[in-house]
C-alpha cells in the first residue's frame, strides 16, 4: 500500500498556539496504517491549548497500542470519549478552563475511519469532486456547540468507508474560514504524485494573503493501491 502524506501547523505571531497536529504511520495487525489528527484549542479559554495537546498525545499513544483491526474505528471513537473524560477530570483537578475541537482520520490499507467533534474539518477529494465529510458542531450564532472538554455526554461524529483513490484533507478552521472552495479543489486536482507539499503550501499561503490571522493546521493524505 502506498501512502502519500504531509502536513503543517503554522502559528500566527498574534495568537497563542492552540493547534495540535499529528501525522503518523505504523502497523496495526501487520497492516499498513496512518493516523492524522488535527485539534484546535478553544481560543476563548485561557488553557485551550492543554486540551488540544493532550488529545493529540493520547491518540498517538492509543495508535501505538492498537494490535488488531477488529472494530478499530469504533475503538478510536471510544478512545476519544476516554480522552474527553480525562481532560474534564484534569481540568477540575488543575483548575483550568480547557477545551478543543478534534478531527481524527485513521487509514488502514483500503479503509478509512473518522472521529470528529467541533469545527475543524475533514474534506474528501475524489474524481474531481471536493466535499466536506464532517459537519461543523456550531450553533446558529456561530459558536461551538460540541467539543472535547464540554461534558461527559458528548457524541462525536463517526464515518468510515473506502480510502483508495481519495485525497483526505484534515484542517483547523484557520484554513477554511477564508478559503475559496473552488481554489481548494483546483489545488488538490493538480497534486504532484511525488509530493503533496505543493498544494499544502498553496492553500496556506492563499488564506494568509487574504488576511487570516488564526493558527493554521492541515494534514493531506492520499492512498494508492
Amino acid at each position: 500500500m502506498n501512502f502519500l502524506f504531509t502536513g503543517v501547523s503554522l502559528k500566527n505571531k498574534r495568537q497563542s498556539n492552540m493547534d495540535s497536529l499529528i501525522l503518523k504511520r505504523g502497523l496495526i495487525g501487520e497492516k499498513d496504517a496512518l493516523l492524522a489528527v488535527v485539534c484546535d484549542g478553544v481560543g476563548s479559554l485561557l488553557d485551550g491549548a492543554y486540551a488540544s495537546g493532550t488529545s493529540v498525545r493520547m491518540l498517538n499513544e492509543w495508535f501505538d497500542s492498537v494490535t488488531t483491526i477488529e472494530r478499530v474505528g469504533l475503538r478510536m471513537r471510544d478512545a476519544v470519549l476516554e480522552i474527553n473524560a480525562h481532560i474534564i477530570s484534569e481540568g477540575k483537578q488543575k483548575n483550568i478552563d480547557t477545551a478543543s475541537t478534534l478531527s481524527a482520520l485513521l487509514i488502514i490499507e483500503n479503509d478509512y475511519y473518522i472521529v470528529h467533534i467541533g469545527d475543524s474539518r475533514v474534506y474528501i477529494y475524489e474524481d474531481g469532486s471536493l466535499t466536506v465529510l464532517t459537519s461543523d458542531d456550531v450553533s446558529d450564532s456561530g459558536k461551538l456547540s460540541a467539543y472535547i472538554g464540554q461534558n461527559e455526554n458528548i457524541f462525536p461524529q463517526y464515518y468510515e468507508g473506502t480510502a483508495v483513490g481519495k485525497i483526505f484533507l484534515v484542517c483547523s478552521d484557520g484554513l477554511y474560514k477564508r478559503m475559496d472552495i473552488g481554489f481548494m479543489a483546483a489545488k488538490l486536482k493538480n497534486w504532484n504524485k511525488r509530493s503533496l507539499q505543493k498544494p499544502v503550501d498553496s492553500l496556506t499561503q492563499y488564506v494568509i494573503e487574504r488576511g487570516e490571522q488564526d493558527n493554521i493546521s492541515i494534514a493531506l493524505v492520499r492512498i494508492e493501491s
